[in-house]
C-alpha cells in the first residue's frame, strides 16, 4: 500500500512519521512545497508514550506526479482555503480507485470534489484531527500528543465507508463511521471554538491596535468566550433540528464533547486541556516591538471564510435565523474590511471568496442535502 501526505505542517509531517514507523511495509511520500527543507529521517517524539523515533520516508518531492502515482491513499492536511488548490496539483497524478481524505474534512470540500475527480476517487473526512501535534523544528523534528480514543470518518459515497475505515486502521488509526458526510462538514469544532476566542480578544479593538505583548489563545479562556461559544453551538443545533433528512446524530454538542456544561465549567476545562498550552494568540510583532493582530494566521484566514461562513450558509436553505453567528461575521467582516453583509443580509460581494455552498452553485435545500445522500 502506498500513502501520500500532502502538507508538511504540524499534522502532515507528524502522520507521516507515525504511519511509517507504525507500519514500516506501506510506502509513505510526502508531497510538500519545500522539499528542501526536510531531513529524512524525521524525528517524531510521542509525548504520551514518552518514547522517541525516527522514521525514514519513502519519497519527500513537491511533484505530484511522484508522490500520488499509484498511492492509494492521499491525506490532505493543508488549510481548508488551500484544499481546492492541493485538488488541482493532484488530481492528473491521482490513480482510479484512490481514496482522498481531508484532515478535518471541512471547508466546503465536498462541494468541489467532483470538479476535479472522476467518480472511482472516493473523498473522506475526519471530524477533528486523530491527535495533536507541534513542529519542533520544520521538516526535521515533531511532536506527536493527546491521541483521540477515535475520529470519527465520513464518506461522501456512503457504499464505500467499509473500505475507508480499512484502510485507516491498515495505517494504525483508530475510527468510527459517520452516517454521512454531512457530520463531518458541520462538525462544531475549530469554526466556532476559533472564533469565539478571536472575537472576544480582539472586537473591543481596531484593526490597527497595538499590544504591548503577545498572549496565549487558550490559556486565559474567558466566561465571555464560553458564552458566545456555547451559543453557536446551540445555533448550530437548531439547524441540525430542522435537517429531516439525514442522521446528525454524529454531531455532538460541545457540552458533551468537553464534559462540561455550564460557562463556567467550559472556561475551566479549555483552560486545564494540557495541549492547548503552548497555542498564542494571532499577534505579528512589529518594528517597534509592539504587537499587531495578524488576519493571515489560520485562525483568522481559515476558521471565518471556510469555517463559520460555510456553517452560516446552511440557515440560509433551511431559512433559520443565527443572529450570534450574524453578530461575529459581522464583526469580523468589519475588522478585516470584507463585504459579506447587505443591510442584515447573508449576500455580499465578497463571500465569493468562501467556501460556503452558494458559491459552488447549490440552488436550494433539496439539492444541498443530495450532496449527502
Amino acid at each position: 500500500m502506498k500513502i501520500c501526505i500532502v502538507g508538511g505542517g504540524h499534522i502532515g509531517t507528524t502522520l507521516a512519521a507515525y504511519i511509517k514507523h507504525s507500519n514500516p511495509g506501506i510506502m509513505v511520500a510526502m508531497l510538500t512545497k519545500n522539499p528542501h527543507k526536510f531531513s529524512n529521517p524525521i524525528l517524531c517524539h510521542d509525548i504520551e508514550g514518552d518514547f522517541s523515533y525516527d522514521s525514514y520516508l519513502d519519497i519527500i518531492s513537491e511533484r505530484p506526479a511522484e508522490a500520488c502515482n499509484e498511492a492509494d491513499v492521499i491525506f490532505i492536511t493543508v488549510p481548508h482555503f488551500a484544499v481546492e488548490s492541493a485538488f488541482l496539483d493532484i488530481a492528473p497524478h491521482t490513480p482510479p480507485g484512490a481514496f482522498v481524505g481531508v484532515i478535518p474534512g471541512g471547508g466546503g470540500c465536498e462541494f468541489f470534489f467532483d470538479k476535479y475527480f472522476p467518480d472511482t476517487v472516493t473523498l473522506f473526512g475526519f471530524q477533528r484531527v486523530p491527535f495533536t501535534a507541534k513542529l519542533v523544528e520544520y521538516g526535521k523534528e515533531t511532536d506527536l500528543k493527546s491521541w483521540k480514543p477515535y475520529s470519527v470518518v465520513g464518506v461522501l459515497k456512503q457504499k464505500r465507508l467499509g473500505l475507508v475505515c480499512e484502510l485507516m486502521n491498515a495505517c494504525g488509526l483508530s475510527v468510527r463511521e459517520a452516517p454521512n458526510y454531512l457530520s463531518v462538514a458541520l462538525t462544531p469544532s475549530n469554526p466556532i471554538l476559533h472564533t469565539s476566542r478571536i472575537y472576544e480578544m480582539f472586537r473591543g479593538y481596531e484593526r490597527k491596535h497595538k499590544f504591548p505583548d503577545t498572549y496565549k489563545f487558550y490559556v486565559g479562556w474567558t466566561d465571555e468566550a464560553s458564552k458566545i461559544l456555547f451559543q453557536l453551538d446551540e445555533e448550530l443545533h437548531e439547524l441540525l433540528d430542522q435537517i429531516t433528512e439525514l442522521d446528525t446524530s454524529a454531531i455532538r454538542p460541545l457540552s458533551e464533547h468537553y464534559e462540561s456544561y455550564t460557562v463556567t465549567e467550559l472556561t475551566a476545562k479549555i483552560n486545564s486541556i494540557p495541549t492547548f498550552q503552548s497555542v498564542f494568540a494571532p499577534l505579528a510583532k512589529c518594528a517597534d516591538g509592539m504587537y499587531i493582530a495578524d488576519v493571515r494566521s489560520r485562525l483568522f484566514a481559515e476558521d471565518f471564510p471556510f469555517g463559520l461562513a460555510i456553517f452560516r450558509d446552511y440557515f440560509e436553505y433551511f431559512h433559520v435565523a443565527a443572529p450570534v453567528m450574524d453578530k461575529v461575521l459581522k464583526w469580523y467582516a468589519d475588522y478585516v474590511g470584507v463585504k459579506w453583509y447587505i443591510g442584515e443580509k447573508f449576500e455580499g460581494v465578497d463571500l465569493k471568496f468562501t467556501g460556503i455552498p452558494r458559491r459552488y452553485g447549490i440552488a436550494d435545500r433539496k439539492e444541498l442535502i443530495g450532496r449527502y445522500l
